[in-house]
């Protein structure tokens, strides 16, 4: 595959649309079964009677295996190709949602323990994990290949518009089938992800980055990249609470009771998750801006946002704020990744998004726990943190010395 240090800014390896179409179903696929899996596992683990701790375990040590093999599939992408990793993660994605539909099976017409079911979807989850690591930094390694410098943030919103799409659409489907039809949708799942993987096979083949003379590959350290991680961090920590927290700041902050709080505050973050959606995928093409004014323009914008949020008096003011926020984060989230993305060069692609892995994974691991802290002081609390942490990255980002870019 070519090497970006020898390729003009503005000209980029020619990438048929098939391809593009075919990464963007491929993201869509794992981001559907991702989701419904986080949905439906909480509920369904009581009904396989696994107990709310395990089925936490379960869930917990996937994301944290998901997390620290990212930069391992990271330097396999940089050394041996994308298709390798992209095709290798949606496999391991198929297989886990046949593997949970088949236990769902045996659990309920008592051909599985309960132990042994645990055992088996415990074992499954971990090895998708393992396996899935790929996946992102091979989509964004790929988007990076097909993309030039100035339409490099458009490349990587379209990569969080698929896996927002994927998102959306795992919640259609946990709320089209509930609890009954939860083996039918992971069969479906299943299919979808199988002929996804099928669909890989079009793609064209890297060869991984081209050697350097003593055989390596580009280095790339932490150091070079620490304020794009940091502005995941503090981003995906920022939105990892306001998931933790938005029905509660509807029953404390509303006095509605627990099922409308519930229902309302779904509706709400799928408010917020369509309008990150419409951004990345056809605004963020159409403003065409370099990526520290995205950056910029968004943590300020969702800093604002989340602060109106926090003193909004009427639960429709609140739903108008989320809305600006999905909006800001459209901006900030791929500004962020085509910055991080041109800092770490062309031999460095995937291993640059691994690392990022990290700061995703911690984010969203944090960010739920300080938001449920947060919201012991006042259910305006976790909110205005928020609104601080994007502040915080705005204020990183008016010093582009730091970020090199």
């Amino acid at each position: 595959m070519t090497d970006h240090r020898q390729v003009p800014p503005d000209h980029a390896p020619a990438v048929p649309r098939r391809a593009l179409a075919i990464l963007v179903t491929a993201l869509v696929a794992n981001a559907v079964g991702h989701s419904y899996a986080l949905m439906v596992l909480p509920p369904l683990g009581r009904q396989m009677g696994f107990g709310d701790i395990r089925t936490g375990w379960l869930i917990g040590l996937a994301a944290l295996l998901l997390t620290v093999s990212g930069p391992v599939w990271g330097s396999v992408c940089d050394r041996w190709g994308r298709r390798l990793a992209l095709m290798t993660g949606l496999a391991a994605a198929a297989a886990f949602a046949a593997v949970f539909a088949g236990v769902l099976a045996g659990r309920g017409t008592g051909a599985l323990s309960a132990g042994l079911a645990f055992t088996l979807l415990l074992s499954a989850r971990l090895a998708q994990a393992l396996l899935t690591g790929g996946l992102m930094p091979g989509a964004q390694a790929f988007l990076a290949d097909a993309t030039t410098e100035r339409r490099r943030a458009s490349g990587m919103g379209l990569m969080g518009a698929s896996f927002g799409a994927g998102t959306i659409l795992g919640g259609a489907l946990s709320w089209g089938f509930g609890a009954s039809g939860a083996g039918t949708a992971l069969l479906l799942i299943a299919g979808v992800q199988g002929l996804a993987f099928l669909l890989l096979f079009l793609l064209p083949v890297s060869r991984g980055m081209p050697r350097l003379p003593g055989g390596g590959i580009a280095p790339l350290s932490p150091r070079q990249i620490w304020p794009f991680l940091l502005t995941t961090f503090l981003g995906l920590g920022a939105y990892g609470q306001m998931q933790q927290v938005m029905a509660l700041r509807l029953q404390d902050g509303f006095d509605l009771p627990l099922q409308d709080a519930v229902q309302r505050s779904g509706a709400v973050m799928m408010a917020t998750m369509i309008a990150m959606v419409i951004t990345q995928g056809a605004v963020v093409r159409r403003l065409d801006w370099p990526p520290l004014r995205m950056i910029r323009v968004g943590a300020i914008g969702a800093g604002l946002c989340l602060a109106g949020v926090a003193v909004a008096p009427a639960l429709p003011v609140l739903m108008v704020g989320m809305v600006g926020v999905g909006a800001m984060l459209g901006l900030l989230i791929p500004g962020n990744l085509a910055g991080l993305s041109l800092r770490a060069g062309g031999g460095a692609q995937a291993r640059a998004a691994g690392l990022n892995a990290i700061g995703q994974g911690v984010g969203l691991a944090v960010g739920p726990v300080v938001g449920a802290t947060m919201h012991q002081l006042s259910p305006q609390a976790p909110f205005l943190l928020a609104a601080v942490l994007m502040l915080t990255i705005a204020g990183l980002a008016f010093r582009p010395r730091l970020f090199g870019i």
